[in-house]
């Protein structure tokens, strides 16, 4: 059996510790080694138990002053300085009161670890469920608590229209297949929960969610930012300067649209409420139409003649 580590030396402090140190010494080992942080790990196991142990004696004010006097045996209820263990009580407290009292604890599917000696009242629980949350870790009420079954998660990739407009899909998960319906307006990376859909609770407990993640397939025509969708259409140098009606595509239909006179390279003009409708808001977004220019290479002798004629008179 391995030789008995020094109880502050386990939480690392000086003999003279006040009870705040031990508290804040404890929390930081148990939270370091408690086994269900360390599943399957013996060596954490061990160490929490010595933890656990080192902190009923220190945190106890006449059990830390039977050890600091006479070491292991000022608290060894065999020998003739330690209180004598009342058999069968399970939650007798300490001193004059009698009997230890004992805690199990589980790991996260609820098997237990062990059975350790605690300290007499709520101390002890109180500042592992400031660490680990009100739920406990005691292994018997682990195994009894209603718990909502964890959320799954899954990728779904759609058109930049079904993205816009909302849509149906099927998705296989575990061999199961399950109905998504899409919203109008849905982004890349945006996520929709289907309730229930996720693992089965235990003991009465909710099922978990689905969580799925949307991709939206680029176009080949527009860009998004935000609910506005922006496309290129090209005119030639002399519709830019004389002014022109083009076609412009839109995600439902073709639109007409006069360019003025004069208009430059790379100008935007905005078609509104041609974008797509806002997931949140449910307004809708606007189409930005960029003008590019075309300028003409490969000029034949006539058309630089025209040019150079052109630009005489410009300037």
């Amino acid at each position: 059996m391995a030789e008995k580590r020094d109880f502050y030396e386990v939480l690392g402090l000086k003999k003279d510790a006040s009870v705040d140190d031990i508290k804040k010494a404890f929390r930081k080992k148990a939270m370091q080694y408690h086994p269900d942080k360390n599943p399957g790990d013996k060596v954490a196991e061990d160490k929490f138990k010595e933890v656990n142990e080192a902190y009923e004696v220190l945190s106890d004010a006449d059990k830390r002053d039977k050890y600091d006097r006479f070491g292991f045996a000022g608290i060894d209820p065999n020998a003739a300085y330690g209180h004598s263990q009342t058999q069968g009580q399970g939650f007798g407290g300490f001193g004059g009161q009698g009997g230890y009292q004992y805690q199990t604890y589980g790991n996260f599917d609820g098997s237990q670890y062990d059975t350790y000696q605690d300290i007499s009242g709520s101390d002890f629980e109180d500042i592992l469920s400031s660490i680990f949350g009100n739920s406990g870790f005691g292994g018997a009420q682990k195994r009894n608590m209603t718990r909502k079954g964890a959320d799954l998660k899954a990728n779904l990739t759609v058109t930049f229209e079904e993205a816009a407009f909302g849509t149906k899909k099927k998705i296989k998960l575990n061999d199961k297949t399950i109905s998504v319906t899409i919203p109008e307006g849905v982004d890349n990376g945006s996520k929709i929960s289907l309730k229930g859909q996720g693992q089965p609770g235990t003991n009465g407990g909710a099922n978990g969610n689905l969580i799925i993640e949307i991709n939206v397939r680029p176009h080949n025509k527009f860009t998004r930012k935000g609910s506005d969708i922006y496309t290129n259409v090209p005119i030639t140098l002399t519709q830019a300067a004389l002014g022109t009606k083009i076609t412009v595509p839109t995600l439902r239909d073709k639109v007409s649209y006069n360019v003025p006179s004069g208009t430059q390279p790379n100008t935007l003009f905005r078609l509104k409420g041609k974008g797509i409708r806002d997931l949140k808001s449910k307004s809708t977004g606007d189409l930005y139409i960029k003008v590019l220019v075309k300028i003409p290479a490969n000029l034949t002798a006539e058309q630089r003649d025209l040019f150079e004629k052109l630009d005489k008179t410009l300037n």
